[in-house]
């Protein structure tokens, strides 16, 4: 899961400069970062240090009461659960709204599956170059 497309009119907002040498390679090294969110299975050691013990007690607290939590554990217990997951991601979030004291900790576990990703030049070169070589941007 990430969120690298370019778009047109981002293109067209950068410096007069840049857009006039036409090179997608340089456009591209002008534009931000994106964030591409990767698969990052997490451990005890990884909640522990991220997140906190109180955090691990938190969710030992509520898995009584939410299968969801309880199995999450296991998966934390063996090393295996994945923040990088679409769903494991939409339970935390769903996680925060319920328990609002974690936000916290629960945004520094999800940062770990974020990955800053450079701009790709073909991207660029795609929403810039037309098929029959027209410039677009």
């Amino acid at each position: 899961m990430s969120n690298t497309s370019v778009t047109v009119e981002e293109i067209k907002g950068l410096p007069i400069e840049v857009l006039e040498t036409k090179d997608s390679q340089v456009i591209a090294d002008f534009l931000p970062p994106r964030v591409s969110i990767v698969a990052t299975p997490i451990g005890i050691g990884t909640v522990l240090a991220v997140a906190g013990g109180e955090y691990l007690n938190a969710l030992e607290a509520a898995s009584a009461a939410d299968a969801d939590i309880k199995w999450s554990l296991e998966l934390i217990k063996r090393g295996d659960f994945d923040v990088g997951h679409p769903v494991t991601r939409a339970k935390l979030f769903a996680f925060v709204q319920k328990f609002p004291e974690l936000a916290a900790p629960i945004s520094a576990l999800l940062k770990l599956a974020e990955m800053s990703v450079k701009v790709d030049e073909f991207e660029v070169r795609k929403v810039c170059w037309s098929d029959t070589g027209e410039w677009l941007a």
